[in-house]
């Protein structure tokens, strides 16, 4: 089972709930971090030696121990840090990369002295309405107007020499009249059509067709209310990636990457990589900056989870990382 860690939206910050996916047999649990030295969470800070930290409570959901910590603990773990939870009975839940969790108002956890990080989302946040416009759709140029039919030309009559007979002359007009009968009997059809035609005023060029309708977008509500009962049956990461577009298209950002988040991007390489596109700099679109402003190191930490193992992530990767050195964090998080 995946570790799953969320605010506790109760407190104003520093708290926090870690569902451990699995039942909790010994009460004592320590923080490793993979990424530096020193590994292990103490009760003053990081430290080289184990340390056994105890949650302020469990709580059993469906086989499922949930611990509760506060801002000793979270406060102290940086957002992205990849972290492994283990018991003291030597059980392993395994390793995760720890997310934003707003610090205590007391801010005496580490960072408290950070600058202020990109908005994170919340259960309330994806209630938020969009500000985000949807574009226009050009209309398509008006077609010409189709050209009007010509009534047929009689063919010119035949000039007769003066010196033709009358024979000749008779034997001409019945040509005539066949031909003016035929084409009488070939149009007889459209002729009404042709002189109607003739005799209407010309009329203006149609309009152009309207534009087709867009598809009915969904409410902040109506996409809070199918990520609650998602979360409620512990729906697959298919399911949060759908909805995650579903709310691309209706243009609520914030909706989109707490589904995206669900989904959890070290298993879904779509998850990573749509929650890289929210962070990276290169994406201008307006719904997904309404959940993030722009941040290369998280977009490079996305991108870097499923680096060498799909060439999108790979090329994005590359791409951020080229030129954008300064900060130690993502040349380590460049670095092959």
């Amino acid at each position: 089972m995946t570790i799953r860690i969320t605010e506790d939206e109760d407190e104003s910050g520093g708290y926090a709930f870690i569902d451990l996916g699995r039942p909790l047999a010994s009460p004592l649990l320590s923080f490793r971090r993979q990424d530096t030295e020193p590994r292990h969470l103490g009760t003053e800070g990081w430290q080289p030696e184990v340390a056994w930290l105890a949650p302020l409570a469990v709580t059993e959901r469906d086989g499922r121990a949930v611990a509760r910590f506060g801002p000793r603990v979270v406060d102290r773990i940086e957002e992205l840090v990849p972290i492994e939870i283990v018991a003291q009975d030597g059980t392993s839940f395994g390793v995760v990369a720890w997310p934003f969790i707003p610090p205590a108002p007391s801010g005496g956890g580490i960072l408290a002295g950070l600058p202020a990080p990109a908005p994170t989302l919340t259960r309330d946040s994806i209630g938020r309405p969009s500000d985000a416009a949807a574009e226009a759709v050009p209309l398509p140029e008006p077609e010409p107007a189709p050209p009007q039919d010509a009534a047929p030309a009689a063919p010119p009559a035949p000039e007769p020499p003066a010196r033709k007979s009358r024979l000749l002359w008779s034997l001409v007009a019945l040509m005539l009249l066949a031909l003016a009968a035929g084409g009488a009997y070939l149009y007889r059809d459209r002729l009404p059509d042709l002189v109607a035609r003739r005799e209407a005023p010309p009329q203006e060029p149609s309009p152009p067709p309207a534009p087709p309708e867009p598809e009915s977008r969904l409410t902040a509500a109506e996409l809070r209310q199918r990520y609650a009962r998602l979360v409620e049956e512990r729906a697959p990461a298919g399911a949060f990636l759908a909805l995650g577009e579903t709310a691309l298209a209706s243009r609520h950002g914030s909706a989109a990457f707490r589904a995206f988040e669900e989904a959890d991007p070290v298993t879904s390489a779509d998850a990573a990589w749509q929650l890289a596109r929210f962070y990276d700099p290169g994406n201008a679109d307006a719904a997904y900056r309404e959940a993030a402003r722009p941040d290369i190191v998280r977009a490079a930490y996305y991108y870097a989870l499923w680096r060498n193992r799909s060439p999108r992530h790979t090329e994005a990767l590359r791409a951020l990382c080229e030129g954008n050195g300064a900060s130690d964090r993502l040349r380590a998080i460049c670095r092959p």
